[in-house]
């Protein structure tokens, strides 16, 4: 269990990548509730009586209206398990984001380091090398060559 210090305060920190997991998420479970749907009901009209097409529907409804009730409500719970999921590769590449932008602006940076369960611990161990060499190579008054460097968006 990761202490109370180390917890992230926000659980959606990259907008692009998690909204679309949530997206696909959602995506998935309509496309899974419609299929099965439509599955229930051939089945039905194969191998049931003749009958008109539109009676299926109430009788769908009375025997798998709960379960369809019931996805419904663990839905919330998938998503929020997903964002939590996804918040352990987000947040490490947030971090790093930030970082990285700093240097490149000249600033002073800390060796950052990943909470426990995340993952790539490797990629903060690589960076925080790479900028024990940088500072160890770079005079103090050399970072000021990067403001006259032309400017590139850091995405």
């Amino acid at each position: 269990m990761v202490s109370r210090q180390f917890q992230r305060r926000q659980l959606f920190v990259d907008p692009q990548v998690q909204g679309a997991l949530v997206l696909k998420t959602v995506l998935y479970w309509i496309t899974c509730v419609v299929a099965i749907a439509l599955m229930v009901l051939c089945w039905r009209i194969v191998t049931g009586p003749a009958r008109m097409f539109y009676t299926h529907f109430d009788e769908m409804w009375f025997h798998f209206g709960p379960a369809l009730v019931a996805s419904f409500l663990i839905l919330p719970l998938v998503v929020y398990d997903i964002l939590r999921m996804s918040n352990r590769f987000c947040g490490p590449l947030f971090r790093l984001r930030r970082s990285l932008r700093a240097l490149a602006r000249g600033e002073p940076v800390e060796p950052i380091s990943f909470r426990e369960g995340d993952f790539w611990p490797e990629i903060a161990q690589e960076f925080n090398a790479l900028l024990a060499r940088l500072q160890r190579d770079v005079p103090a008054a050399e970072p000021r060559l990067l403001d006259e460097m032309p400017n590139q968006r850091i995405a």
